[in-house]
């Protein structure tokens, strides 16, 4: 188990209750439903507890969320059996798994995670091999290259020091960078919240 796996079991606790707000998720699922139809099979790669794969279960055929935290894997498949949501499938698994065929998936969703990876280069390109021809990769990202602010000097200390995950301080155009180096036509983008900055972006496999 690495140090990430580790973080993020031992937050898992801090999701699995019922008080959770699921209300701070609305921009992000309301703007992503937009591009989703029922006949879309769904990858979340790094789902964390589920919140995001839940609410836009409807709006879709199947959706498979994954993650590398067994316990926050635990916590969604208990909310989706809470709300009877029954097209939603989690697994322990990384987007690597040779079990994922090429170009299986419609849709491949990827929220809050990239900036959390020391390989985006290597992981865009799987999404594009995942995704079917004229595929969407949708993304959030936490760019907290965009700003020196101290939030970002302190999460840089706790990285340093092993409290947190490591973390990328990436600009949006390191953001953009990555998309069209991975054979990816942008679609369209926004800063869906400040301090830090969260890009969202919707991209087209090329």
């Amino acid at each position: 188990m690495n140090k990430s796996e580790k973080f993020w079991d031992k937050r898992a606790k801090d999701y699995d209750n019922q008080k959770t707000n699921w209300e701070k998720y609305n921009k992000t699922v309301d703007k992503t439903k937009q591009y989703l139809n029922t006949n879309d099979i769904v990858l979340d790669f790094a789902c964390g507890a589920g919140i995001k794969t839940i609410k836009l279960a409807d709006n879709v055929k199947e959706i498979q969320g994954i993650d590398i935290s067994s316990k926050l894997i635990d916590v969604a498949k208990r909310k989706a059996e809470e709300r009877k949501v029954e097209n939603t499938h989690f697994a322990q698994v990384t987007i690597f798994d040779t079990g994922f065929k090429k170009e299986s998936f419609d849709v491949i969703l990827a929220f809050n995670i990239l900036h959390l990876v020391d390989n985006g280069q290597e992981i865009i390109h799987k999404i594009h091999e995942l995704l079917k021809p004229g595929g969407l990769f949708i993304s959030e990202t936490v760019c907290m290259g965009e700003k020196k602010a101290f939030l970002g000097w302190i999460l840089s200390f706790l990285s340093k020091i092993g409290l947190v995950p490591p973390i990328t301080f990436l600009k949006i155009s390191d953001l953009e960078d990555l998309m069209s180096g991975g054979k990816f036509q942008i679609i369209d983008t926004e800063i869906v919240q400040q301090n830090p900055q969260s890009y969202y972006i919707l991209a087209k496999k090329e």
